[in-house]
């Protein structure tokens, strides 16, 4: 098959994408910060009011007018710092703390929404996600789809995040913002099928990537549900290698593999820290790049 008929049928079985889910990684809003309360909640605001003026561009182009966008944004230094003082203490009070600083981070994000000319709302999950005992063990019961879908209805963009939420046999545990975006892909695919979805997760590296060391190889262009379960058992994922109580790129990847495999919906993972990179992954420009998990 040739390189011309290879990029076709990638074209083919690509979302139409009437619906972007699109994540923003903390790494690429805030600089680094560890457990040590003098390197945490330091916004890159910069960032901020590039990514948002990329938005807004992108939804102006005619191509993209009508199209909705569901934002998620993960915590950073607003949140991971933080929710490590938490779980060492599991003290309600740091939990609490850790809230009202991813609150922060989302009212910068959405407010460069708002100042870039685009209608904006958050959503934070602490008010509608808690985790109780199911069949399966600790499952998660959201109650923001209708927030969400009226949103969208209304032409506005709602903005989640990484958060701490109520857990009925510790208290509170850590929903990531990747279990958003996946949350959020799927209630849009019922809504309008699996092909009306476009799901993309922007870190601060290109994709996933081969490299024996954090950081460092080439970017994996394609993944498969069996693909990823492979390289998560030789532990050859890598990322950026920042602080993260969420699992990292390497936990993204078993949940936008699982997405694939269970709901027929693709992801991108790309680099959100690269200029216009957000601007192309929602102008579906075939320059960008990065590693494409797919069933």
């Amino acid at each position: 098959m040739s390189e011309r008929q290879e990029r076709r049928e990638r074209r083919e079985r690509r979302p139409v994408g009437e619906v972007c889910v699109l994540k923003i990684g903390g790494s690429v809003l805030t600089e680094k910060g560890t457990a040590d309360k003098g390197t945490e909640k330091r916004a890159r605001k910069s960032e901020i009011k590039r990514i948002a003026e990329e938005i807004a561009l992108a939804l102006s182009c005619h191509e993209q007018r009508g199209k909705g966008l569901v934002l998620v944004h993960g915590a950073g230094s607003y949140g991971h710092p933080q929710a490590k003082r938490y779980l060492a203490s599991r003290d309600p009070r740091d939990a609490l703390v850790t809230h009202e600083s991813a609150k922060e981070l989302n009212r910068m994000v959405v407010g460069s929404l708002v100042q870039a000319g685009l209608k904006a709302v958050p959503i934070h999950p602490l008010s509608g996600v808690v985790s109780k005992r199911g069949a399966k063990g600790r499952e998660l019961k959201y109650k923001i789809k209708e927030q969400i879908k009226m949103a969208l209805k209304m032409r506005i963009i709602p903005v989640l995040h990484g958060d701490i939420i109520f857990d009925e046999e510790q208290g509170f545990r850590i929903l990531s913002g990747d279990q958003v975006v996946v949350y959020a892909a799927k209630e849009v695919a019922k809504e309008f099928g699996a092909r009306a979805v476009k799901v993309g997760v922007g870190s601060d590296v290109d994709g996933v990537l081969s490299g024996g060391r954090e950081g460092e190889g080439e970017v994996v262009r394609e993944l498969t549900p069996a693909d990823a379960e492979r390289e998560r058992k030789r532990k050859s994922i890598k990322g950026s290698g920042h602080l993260d109580v969420t699992g990292g790129m390497r936990e993204k990847v078993r949940l936008l593999a699982k997405l694939a495999d269970e709901s027929k919906i693709p992801s991108l993972l790309f680099n959100a820290a690269r200029e216009r990179n957000v601007y192309k992954f929602l102008t579906d420009d075939e320059t960008l790049l990065g590693t494409e998990i797919i069933k």
